[in-house]
Parts: C-alpha cells; structure tokens; sequence
C-alpha cells in the first residue's frame, strides 16, 4: 500500500514530463564516400550521376557551378536540355552502352558546346555523365577558321595584282617606257601592302602571345606623344588635316614597354587622319586621371555608325572596306592596339557620331595603382 497522499499528490503535481526523444541517427560519411565526394568536386568538368529511373542522384561542384540550381531529384533529361545527350543517356539505361557524344545546349543565356561520356554504372544501378565545356575551344577554332580565311583573302588580292602587272610587262609591255612605269609603280604599292601585311600579323600574333613582353621601362608619355605625332606631321599636310596637341603640364610617367606604346599611339593617330575630312583637324591629348594616365585621339571625320562601333576592334573588320583597302589598311591595326592595351593593364574605349567625328580613349593603369 502507498503512504497516505502519496496518490493525491502525485494526481496534483499532473502528469509526468515526456522522456527526451532519443538523438537522430546520422548515417556515418565512409573514408571512400568522402575520397569520392572530394574527387568529384575537385574536378574541372561537370558530372552528375542518375540512379536506374533516370533520376540524378549525385553532383559536383563544377556542374552547379554551371546549372546554378539543385538538379539532384529532377530527371536527367532536365539537366542538360540536348537530344543528343538524352538518346546517350538511355541507350547507357538500356542497352548498357557507353557513348561520346558533342551538343550544345543554351544555359542562361549564353550557348555552350559539350563533349559529354556518357557510362552505365555495373548491375544496372544508374548511368554517370561528364560533360567538357569546350565552348571556349569552339570559340577559338571559329576565330582560328576565320583569321585563315581572311588572311588568305587579304593576301590574294595584291598576290594577283602583282602577277597580272609581271606578266604584262613580259608580254611585252616592258617596251613601252610610260607602260612599264606604270606597271612597276603598282607592283611595288602592291608589295608595300604584303609588307604591311605581313608585320601586322606578326605584330598580332606577338601582342596575343602570353609573357611575350617588352621589358618595361620609365616612359614619359608625353615625349612619346611629341614624337609620334612628327612622324605623322607630313601624312597630316597631305591630306590637309592639322594635327594638334593637348599635353598635360606635369610629368606623365608610365612603366610600359615603349615600343608597344608608340604603335597604339601611331595607329590611332594615323587612323583619325585618315578619316578625316579636308581641313579638318586630330587633337591627341594625354591627361592625368585617378589611378590612371588617360591619352585620346580626336577627329571630325566621317564617324562610325552604332552597330559598327563593336566590331571595328575585331581582325580584318572594316566598316567601309573599299575605303580602307584604297587607304592601304591592313584590317588588324585596331585588333593589335586593343590586345596591346590589354597587355599593359587598360582598356580602350570609343566614342563616334557619324559626320560628327571619333574619339578613341587609352586608359593605363598607374604603377601601384587599383583599378577603378
């Protein structure tokens, strides 16, 4: 029998607390699934493996880094939108087939070019898809296509001018004195092109090379200004442009490689002179800003249209090509100043109303200076 009240006040102090939920059970990480884990994200290409409903079951870092979502549960054809990797994909589920296989598929806004591996898992538990991104090396080999095609292009042309004036004059028209004058003169302005031609690529290709560098030196920008400018003075007065200066009044003192200098200055100088009009006038100024020495290159020339102003820095683009070719224009000059801005730190940027003029602007980058 209970001691008296010992049932009355075990009734009054009310039911008895809860005993605590025993901890949750968390299903150990092996060594082997965290070596795995570890792999997968230590991977450059993208990976994600689907169970035997087609169902993803597991990621790495570089495919949600890519997809920018949780794709684990969805299915794989949800993934990577692409027929072509769906049909690899099932022929792995049910035929057990390894495959290769290239697509592109649009993630975002931007297409990508894939070569997907495509495996089945043993004893049919699921298939793993890798996928390259080789949107970059498309990219590149399209560049690569075009740059061959029209440097051969660029290349025919006075090739054919040269051999037609040779084989006239040993035709015979070496006989007639004003005939064969003629025909020299344009050979030689055609040989004069290949030559420029061919130091524009070679020029191109070194400002494009990695650690291909002049050694940098203490370069006053505006002595280099001054001096780029003169050689230009007599191209100016033929064409009566004039040519003016707008130099700050202190020390402008970059660390750059001189040479790389000069030609960005030169190209654009002599480009502003080109398409300027009779009378008009290029103002080069070169002023102090924060973190920055900015140099400018101003004309009341012909302009650029909007939908041309993209395109100009790219190689062999021209927006009036009959113009340019008269000119003796490569189609590389503005292609080989941007890569050689880069090369220095900067960027390059372009203003133009057409009939209004053009100015062409070089940010660089003081030594010791944060870019803004």
């Amino acid at each position: 029998m209970s001691p008296p009240g010992t049932e009355r006040d075990a009734a009054a102090a009310g039911p008895a607390p809860a005993a605590p939920a025993p901890p949750a059970i968390k299903t150990p990480v092996t060594v082997e699934e965290a070596r795995l884990r570890t792999i997968l994200d230590s991977m450059v290409e993208a990976v994600y493996v689907t169970d035997a409903t087609g169902r993803v079951t597991l990621t790495n870092r570089a495919l949600e880094a890519l997809i920018a979502r949780d794709v684990v549960g969805r299915r794989a054809k949800n993934v990577i939108r692409s027929k072509e990797l769906k049909r690899a994909i099932r022929r792995a589920r049910k035929r057990n087939q390894a495959t290769d296989v290239e697509l592109e598929s649009v993630i975002g806004d931007k297409i990508h070019s894939f070569h997907a591996q495509v495996s089945p898992l043993p004893d049919g538990e699921g298939v793993v898809t890798v996928l390259h991104d080789v949107t970059r090396l498309r990219e590149a080999d399209r560049i690569r296509r075009d740059f061959v095609t029209n440097a051969s292009h660029e290349l025919r042309t006075p090739l054919t001018a040269i051999r037609g004036f040779a084989e006239t004059l040993r035709d015979g028209a070496y006989k007639n004195p004003t005939d064969a004058e003629r025909f020299l003169d344009a050979i030689l302005r055609h040989a004069k092109r290949l030559q420029r031609l061919a130091e524009d690529i070679t020029l191109l290709a070194q400002a494009e090379a990695p650690g291909d560098d002049d050694e940098p030196v203490a370069l006053d920008v505006r002595g280099a200004i001054r001096e780029c400018a003169a050689s230009l003075e007599s191209f100016a007065k033929e064409r009566d442009v004039r040519l003016s200066l707008e130099l700050a009044d202190e020390p402008l003192v970059l660390e750059l490689s001189g040479r790389a200098f000069e030609h960005i200055v030169l190209n654009l100088i002599e480009n502003a002179i080109k398409y300027s009009h009779a009378g008009g006038e290029v103002v080069v100024a070169a002023r102090a800003a924060e973190h920055h020495v900015v140099v400018e290159v101003r004309d009341r020339g012909v302009g650029i249209p909007e939908k041309y102003r993209e395109r100009i820095f790219e190689r062999f683009y021209r927006v009036d090509k009959g113009r340019s070719r008269h000119e003796g224009g490569t189609g590389l000059g503005l292609s080989i100043v941007r890569n050689l801005v880069r090369r220095m730190g900067g960027r390059i940027e372009v203003e133009s109303a057409v009939d209004v003029g053009s100015t062409f602007r070089v940010r660089l980058p003081v030594p010791g200076s944060v870019e803004d």
